[in-house]
């Protein structure tokens, strides 16, 4: 394994270089014995890496450039994204047009090019332009809106200044003027909008083009195009200093660039990578600098480059680029992957980052749920506030304003027209551990209708798998996951628990071979999904009650619910009662194993019901949970809107997939219950906190860490 210096504290220290270089980074000092194989790396052209060149060439070791891939961050790096994506030059870099790169000899000699490698490409920008996938993913993405009204627009992209790939794409500051003056001479009867840099928009850089705030012109929201008087919203409307033309906008709101591209006919760049971007929508690119995809036959190149011979198309273009000379790491797992899986989970961003509302008010959270609550919203508002009761969020919001409440709290209140209300709420597989013990879930609800636990009237969970057809791909992808959840052996909150044999224990004593061998369930009295779930048996004690009446002959075992046993929440029932209508009580067991040695399984509403369904067992819903009423449980409350039937597989897809939404910790965005079942292989069966004081100990100190974390928001 080749080890790899550099005399950046920065590279040395980034976690993702070593699995994206292949080998373990350290920090170069001047006076030291390196490794045969050892290799010194620099970060582009930067200034700071001369003393390392200068190192590599003295000992003459080999040294390697490296710079982010075309398509590298789930987000942002300003915003505290990891890259997941490298590109590493042995030869200079791939915006240096002086002198020759790895990338420009690629496409100097294709003999690479093979017509998998084509279609696998030809797919791969298929999904990319679909979910308008570009460099950096953190900006919500726009419609078709930019080509209402059928005018003519060019784009004109500004970079950053002191950019090094504008000198060394044999450009300068001047060249920007041209291209701005080109664009407005070459396209007289078109708008001529110039895209201000992220950079310049998230504040951190300047650009090229001097902004003067005016008021009445055209501006650009969200891949919007709307006229506007003035200011609108606080937001400060912007023009050129130096320029008098009416047909130039700026575009310098924040704003995904592959949204724009629908509404342009052509794009004018000097080295910008959005040029390239442009190329993969079939755009017309006009390049006033030598970027790495200029010169190919592809763009309308204002300066040559006489080395690039080769006629290329886009295919072969992004496939050498994105594929050939890019390398990529998962961000979850921090291990090599391929371009395919960065754009899954790209792509699963998308859905969040659209803006709903513009102020979402949060109703009673503490403080502790505060700290993870806002990074399951993702973009649905412009900003988030905090209230303590419905009154006072009622009193601020404003038509296209938004409440949220967690769960069945202030379960009959209304907001006023034009309000949009949420409500929200553990999902079906909620990680590892119990809220009662502060334990961050990894999975969220939103509903915009009910709750899935509210059987009196439809959730968008129930509308959806009343209303939805599934494709024959959906209901494999539920039929592969409920397969996945079996063996992995994944309940709600997959706590340590021991594996024996209850219905031995239960059937002791016992005269009758043959005993039907049932599972109870219970939940805490208290829950709203009993309240709102199960109009007639309310708790409990009165489901044990009812189900040995039903089964006077069958072996019961009742199981009482975690958070009655560790958290002494509503439920309980004392042992000598329970023992009057079970044979035995299943405390610290495997709920998993409890299901697998049983015929069926008596639930109220509870969500065990739901999982013994994904192992194939009878399920008698004695309430209605989400999943009754589909002609998959034996019901003992029907729920008369429910009339058309679905399998186990699509319920799984509805609930697990279509509903319900994962969050990675340590990336902080958005994943699929697959990626999440991955990470609890190796959560779910350690749990050190084995006494009532070492539970205690962690729970403070999981609340001291959300306190800390609200308060820094």
């Amino acid at each position: 394994m080749p080890t790899f210096y550099t005399t950046s504290r920065g590279i040395a220290a980034a976690p993702e270089l070593p699995a994206l270089l292949g080998g373990p980074v350290k920090k170069l000092r001047l006076i030291q014995l390196l490794e045969d194989d050892a290799t010194v790396i620099g970060w582009g052209l930067k200034a700071t890496t001369k003393e390392a060149k200068t190192f590599a060439h003295k000992y003459q070791c080999p040294y390697w450039q490296l710079e982010d891939g075309f398509i590298s961050y789930l987000g942002h790096p300003v915003l505290g994204d990891r890259r997941f994506s490298l590109v590493v030059d042995k030869t200079g870099i791939y915006y240096d047009a002086t002198r020759p790169s790895d990338i420009e000899q690629l496409l100097n000699h294709p003999d690479w090019q093979t017509p998998a490698l084509l279609q696998r490409t030809r797919e791969l920008l298929d999904k990319i332009c679909r979910h308008r996938i570009s460099k950096y993913n953190h900006e919500g993405v726009g419609g078709s809106e930019w080509e209402v009204g059928g005018k003519k627009r060019v784009l004109v992209v500004d970079q950053t200044f002191g950019d090094c790939s504008i000198a060394y794409g044999l450009a300068n500051e001047h060249s920007f003027r041209e291209m701005l003056e080109a664009a407005l001479r070459e396209n007289p009867d078109a708008e001529v909008w110039v895209k201000v840099h992220p950079d310049v928009v998230l504040g951190k850089k300047r650009g090229h083009f001097q902004l003067k705030a005016v008021s009445g012109q055209l501006k650009a929201v969200s891949g919007q195009l709307k006229a506007v008087s003035g200011q609108q919203d606080g937001e400060q409307q912007w023009t050129l200093a130096g320029y008098s033309d009416e047909r130039i906008r700026v575009l310098a709101d924040p704003v995904n660039a592959q949204s724009l591209f629908d509404g342009f006919d052509k794009v004018y760049v000097v080295t910008s990578q959005l040029g390239f971007e442009a190329l993969w929508h079939g755009k017309t690119v006009v390049c006033f600098g030598v970027p790495f995809y200029s010169g190919w036959g592809l763009t309308d190149d204002r300066v040559p480059c006489h080395r690039r011979q080769i006629k290329h198309t886009i295919e072969s273009l992004f496939a050498a680029a994105c594929l050939l000379y890019s390398r990529y790491i998962d961000p979850e797992t921090g291990q090599p992957c391929e371009l395919e899986d960065i754009i899954e989970l790209i792509a699963l961003q998308r859905p969040y980052q659209q803006q709903e509302v513009n102020t979402l008010y949060l109703v009673g959270f503490s403080l502790w749920k505060r700290a993870f609550l806002k990074t399951f919203l993702g973009g649905i508002a412009q900003s988030f506030r905090f209230v303590s009761t419905p009154r006072k969020a009622s009193r601020l919001a404003v038509s296209g304003d938004g409440i949220l409440i967690w769960g069945a709290k202030h379960y009959d209140y209304q907001p006023a027209p034009g309000v949009k209300l949420y409500r929200c709420e553990d999902a079906f597989v909620r990680g590892v551990g119990l809220g009662a013990d502060l334990k961050r879930p990894q999975s969220l609800v939103l509903d915009r209708r009910s709750l899935y636990f509210d059987c009196s009237q439809p959730s968008d969970l129930e509308h959806a798998i009343s209303t939805k057809q599934l494709s024959s791909e959906q209901i494999q992808h539920g039929q592969n996951l409920r397969k996945q959840l079996v063996t992995q052996r994944i309940s709600k909150y997959n706590l340590q628990a021991r594996s024996v044999d209850i219905f031995h224990n239960a059937q002791q004593g016992q005269k009758k071979s043959g005993q039907k061998k049932i599972l109870v369930t219970g939940q805490v009295d208290s829950d709203a999904s009993i309240k709102h779930g199960s109009p007639e048996i309310t708790s409990n004690h009165a489901l044990l009650m009812q189900v040995r009446a039903s089964n006077p002959e069958a072996c019961i075992v009742y199981k009482p619910h975690p958070d009655v046993v560790l958290a002494g929440r509503a439920g309980h029932i004392p042992e000598t009662e329970v023992l009057k209508w079970a044979d035995h009580i299943a405390v610290d067991i495997d709920i998993f194993h409890c299901i697998a040695q049983c015929d069926e399984v008596h639930v109220l509403t509870s969500l065990a019901g739901f999982e013994a369904l994904l192992q194939g067992k009878i399920v008698h819903a004695w309430g209605s949970p989400f999943y009754s009423g589909w002609g998959v449980t034996v019901d003992h409350t029907p729920c008369h809107r429910r009339q058309i039937k679905r399998s186990v597989d699509e319920l799984v897809y509805f609930a697990y997939v279509d509903y319900s939404r994962y969050v990675n910790w340590n990336t902080r965005r958005f994943t699929t219950l697959e990626r999440m079942l991955e990470t609890l292989k190796t959560t779910k069966s350690v749990d050190q906190e084995s006494t009532r004081l070492a539970r205690w100990f962690s729970r403070k100190r999981r609340k001291l860490g959300y306190l800390t974390e609200a308060f820094l928001q």
